[in-house]
């Protein structure tokens, strides 16, 4: 009777078992939680890091382009302009490399598109954001074994979902919105954004300039700019320096009273006896 009834303690009974199975529910529960949080903190960390690696790219890209096609040397363009469209910044790069080659009457005076690139962006419908565009034309291919038989080369999509995109020349002191000059500016300030317009400080609706990625290119950045190098002495004036110690005062000297004078070193002279 008594070996009946231990078996019978030493079992599990049923609200047990259910006090134990609502515990590991309630563990698992609490698991599957943190490990979604920490799951779509993860998803939105690869996400800023593959669009803010996404516009570096296109940043690189562009400056690529102008440092090749703007090489000293060249007869070379730089042309852009920017609009609103839709509300968005856009703007449009087109970067033109020429010679001159022989005419119809055999003169050494025609002008040819040795290579041309262009770079635009554009109200994308679907998406309700911009895209962004690359053209390759011009006698010299980047494709140097299909090249094109076309006299207007296809614009390649590069990005989309694009809010800003703006380009600035830098010509001395002066920041200007668009280029259209013959010659070729000093420096070209490129800005592009993936992130969402906001409302700004100033009421209008745009993308932060914090969110934009901004990377300015010098024109042939191995031309030669001149300064000219100043030497100016820097004199001390002639006022007596508080900090400096004096020849009659012991900088070893600790007085009795930390209020009182240092006394100098005449003061400090012993008296002598008189004969």
């Amino acid at each position: 009777m008594n070996h009946h009834n231990e078996k019978f303690k030493s079992a599990f009974t049923l609200v047990e078992t259910i006090v134990v199975l609502m515990l590991a529910s309630l563990i698992l529960v609490a698991v599957l939680g943190v490990y979604g949080r920490m799951r779509a903190n993860a998803v939105t960390i690869l996400d800023r890091l593959q669009q803010n690696r996404l516009q570096a790219e296109i940043l690189q890209k562009i400056a690529e382009d102008i440092d090749r096609l703007a090489a000293p040397g060249f007869e070379a363009t730089i042309n852009f302009q920017n609009k609103l469209d839709n509300g968005y910044r856009s703007a449009q790069l087109v970067l033109l490399n020429s010679y001159y080659g022989n005419d119809d009457k055999g003169k050494n005076n025609k002008k040819e598109t040795y290579e041309k690139i262009e770079w635009r962006s554009s109200y994308d419908p679907q998406h309700d954001t911009l895209k962004l565009y690359r053209m390759h034309g011009g006698l010299n291919v980047e494709d140097k074994v299909l090249g094109t038989d076309s006299d207007q080369p296809p614009y390649i999509p590069v990005a989309a979902g694009v809010t800003h995109f703006e380009l600035k020349a830098q010509q001395g002191e002066n920041i200007l919105g668009a280029w259209t000059s013959e010659t070729l500016p000093k420096a070209v300030r490129i800005g592009i954004s993936f992130a969402p317009l906001q409302e700004l400080d100033d009421g209008s609706i745009g993308v932060p300039e914090e969110e934009i990625s901004f990377r300015t290119v010098a024109i042939d950045r191995t031309r030669l700019i001149p300064y000219q190098f100043i030497k100016k002495k820097f004199e001390l004036p002639d006022e007596e320096d508080p900090n400096e110690l004096s020849d009659d005062t012991d900088p070893n000297a600790v007085p009795d009273d930390p209020n009182a004078l240092v006394e100098t070193k005449a003061d400090n002279e012993p008296e002598s006896d008189e004969e």
